[in-house]
């Protein structure tokens, strides 16, 4: 090596010292820059690329980095902690398969490296190879006294599989072997929510909200947490202040206008819906509860054009909230789109098949569209689940009506007058059904009289 060489390698290796301190000080951009200029002179070095790796992903640059640790790895195979920013980046990209890979050689490298252990078991969770998941936390066990990461990704693997307690347990002994590990309160907050302990979630989120002030994850869940101790003024407040910290926070827009909407505050829940679709929102679910407000605030040509753009599309046929399409289902009926609402409430019921109301106004939505042979098992079915549901009689004897099947009719009117006598609506069904009955019989009489005149005038004498 020359003089010229040396003195632009040493220069260099003082871009990747002057990198480092950019770093520490938050100056990421000219940390890369400096260490691209480094690697301009010697691009084989593997730690250099790793170092950049590290930066990129700081700034959030996540593809970028991923090619600089490949690079690195390329370079230095058996650099255990390219390993682990491979692996990570491989969970960004959606590929746990890869990140199992990577993990599992940082392993060999190094039998002590705990992210290792808790990104293969986050990877497994992510595949669901639950078993294989418990197996590499076990082995971890071997080789490590503490690991606090290793017991947080744990605990969401037996989250997923309802294991509620082991999961609470986990997230505790995580949180007692390193409290500072940022995220891991507000994700116990969450697993407690999710097994029906408001309370004790209410009290780990203030705690994680205390360590970091400000963090929008942890104000949403507190406001959930809210919500579900019956306090939504106070859940509010935090999807207000989260707005006011995130203006495009979507989640927080679709908690205020959900709140609005529960509240009959419609004007609320319009804008909030219509701001977090102008926002990118792909989700059909918010715009199914868009098309019920906009039915219950008169505006049913708008609703009306969302429903046939959604099912156009086909976007409906992915919801798998039962209240939700609950809603639009009787949002569709009012609009006139009895199809929609069959279809709607098809998906009501396979999601939630024990409540007799959303099976009663199924069968209405049937009727409305015609099926009739449906809506009869769908009536049915909501009398098997409520005996005295005089709504679906009441449907079922209108039916029928509109049909002239007049016995079918006063059987259904009469079974649900025994049951509520002073139904209003099941006593004018039923004098209406009286009345076309006595027409009918009026009209055989004059058919009788007609035909027999006519007889007479075909005799022969």
């Amino acid at each position: 090596m020359g003089d010229g060489e040396s003195n632009e390698w040493m220069a260099a290796q003082a871009r990747v010292e002057r990198a480092r301190g950019l770093f520490l000080s938050g100056k990421l951009e000219e940390a890369a820059i400096e260490l691209r200029r480094a690697l301009a002179v010697d691009p084989d070095r593997g730690d250099w690329h790793h170092s950049l790796a590290v930066t990129l992903d700081a700034q959030g640059r996540h593809g970028e980095a991923m090619a600089s640790y490949e690079r690195a790895l390329e370079l230095v195979p058996n650099h255990a902690h390219a390993l682990i920013g491979a692996a990570q980046g491989s969970m960004r990209q959606g590929k746990p398969d890869a990140c199992v890979a990577f993990c599992d050689r940082a392993v060999r490298i190094d039998t002590k490296l705990e992210p290792a252990y808790s990104l293969k078991i986050m990877a497994l969770g992510m595949l669901q190879k639950f078993d294989d998941a418990e197996s590499t936390y076990f082995l971890a066990q071997q080789y490590l006294g503490e690991m606090p990461l290793c017991l947080a990704e744990m605990a969401h693997v037996l989250a997923a599989q309802g294991k509620f307690d082991r999961a609470i347990w986990c997230f505790r002994e995580s949180i007692a072997q390193n409290p500072k590990i940022p995220g891991v309160k507000t994700r116990l907050g969450l697993i407690l929510l999710q097994a029906g302990q408001p309370e004790p979630a209410h009290q780990v989120l203030l705690q994680s909200l205390r360590d970091h002030p400000g963090d929008s994850r942890t104000l949403l869940a507190l406001g959930s947490a809210l919500e579900a101790l019956g306090r939504p003024t106070e859940a509010e407040e935090k999807y207000r202040h989260t707005v006011e910290l995130e203006p495009a926070n979507q989640v927080a827009h679709v908690r205020l206008g959900d709140l609005a909407l529960r509240g009959g505050r419609l004007e609320e829940a319009r804008a909030a819906y219509t701001l977090v679709i102008s926002l990118g929102l792909k989700d059909p679910a918010i715009r199914l509860r868009l098309v019920e407000v906009l039915a219950r605030v008169g505006l049913r040509a708008e609703a009306r054009r969302h429903l046939e753009e959604m099912f156009l599309r086909g976007s409906a046929s992915v919801i798998r909230d039962a209240a939700v399409a609950y809603g639009a289902a009787g949002a569709a009926l009012e609009c006139g789109t009895p199809r929609a609402a069959v279809a709607l409430m098809r998906m009501g019921v396979q999601l939630a098949s024990e409540d007799a109301r959303q099976w009663t106004r199924y069968a209405r939505a049937l009727f409305e569209d015609g099926e009739r042979a449906a809506g009869r098992r769908a009536a049915r079915r909501a009398l098997r689940l409520d005996r005295k549901c005089t709504e679906t009689l009441h449907n079922v004897a209108l039916d029928a009506l509109r049909h002239s099947e007049i016995k079918r009719a006063l059987a259904a009117i009469a079974r649900g007058l025994r049951h509520a006598p002073s139904d209003e609506g099941l006593r004018k069904l039923r004098v209406h059904a009286w009345g076309k009955r006595a027409a009918g019989q009026w009209r055989g009489v004059a058919l009788t009289v007609r035909s027999i005149a006519l007889a007479i005038r075909s005799l022969r004498w």
